[in-house]
Parts: structure tokens; C-alpha cells; sequence
């Protein structure tokens, strides 16, 4: 279905407050979210330091990953409801945008988080499970691009 027949849809069932969501959603995600990840990569790599307490940083970025997810659910959810909407939205292409957001949102924590997976690499820890998060979150927009 193309976007603006989703925008259509969207606007003729619920008004302007689930394009607003869609909206946010896909410029937060496809432009915001990708340059986000890799400033605070480089950030968290300049000023690691093992045993740390957590900064405004680490705490902030994690919570802007929580929201994009939270946006595409609720979303995804109304989509579900339009006719025809869960044979579409509950296929297989479309079905792993919605799991890798939960499991991208779960990694943003665990990355700047003490239970980094990655942690024996040391000051490259953020960096390196940040970089599996951009992979994740540029197959996660290549998935929703593919759906149009």
C-alpha cells in the first residue's frame, strides 16, 4: 500500500492525530534516530570510563529509543484495525519491523547500560553495541521502505 494511501486511510478514520504519530514516527526513525545513534557513539567513546556513574547522556538516549518504539506500536495497532490490516501487517515481511524496534529498544539500554553484552571490549563496548543498533534500526527503515 502506497504512503499516501496509508496517509489517506489514516486521516479518513482517526483525523490528523495517527498521521501525526506516523509522521513523527518516520522522520524521527529514518533521519533523526541513524545520526543520533552514531553522535552518541562517538561521544560515548571519547569520554568512556569504566565504573562510571551514568551520565545525562546515557540515561536520555535510551528513553528517545523507548519513544520511536512506543510511536510505531500504537501505529502499528491502528493499522491493525483498518480493513485488511492484519493479513498485511501480521505477514511475514512487515511482521519484523514492530520485533527488531522491541529488541533495538532493548539493546539502547543494555548498550549504555552496565549489562553491555560487549563490556571486555572496554572503551570500544558503546561503540561497538551501538553499531549493531544503527544495523538494526537501517534494516528496521529498509523493512518499512519496503512496504510502500
Amino acid at each position: 500500500m502506497p504512503y499516501y494511501a496509508q496517509t489517506l486511510m489514516c486521516r479518513k478514520a482517526r483525523g490528523l492525530g495517527m498521521k501525526l504519530i506516523f509522521d513523527i514516527h518516520r522522520i524521527f526513525g529514518e533521519m533523526v534516530l541513524p545520526l543520533l545513534i552514531v553522535i552518541v557513539a562517538i561521544y560515548m567513546t571519547v569520554v568512556f570510563k569504566p565504573g562510571a556513574a551514568r551520565g545525562t547522556i546515557e540515561r536520555f538516549f535510551p528513553v528517545l529509543v523507548d519513544l520511536q518504539v512506543g510511536l510505531g506500536i500504537i501505529y502499528w495497532v491502528f493499522l491493525l484495525t483498518l480493513p485488511g490490516g492484519a493479513a498485511r501487517f501480521l505477514g511475514f515481511p512487515f511482521i519484523l519491523h514492530p520485533v527488531l524496534g522491541l529488541i533495538a529498544a532493548g539493546l539502547a539500554h543494555m548498550a549504555l547500560g552496565a549489562k553491555n553484552p560487549l563490556r571486555s571490549l572496554g572503551r570500544w563496548a558503546p561503540m561497538a553495541s551501538l553499531a549493531v543498533l544503527l544495523i538494526l534500526v537501517l534494516s528496521n527503515i529498509m523493512i518499512a521502505a519496503g512496504m510502500k
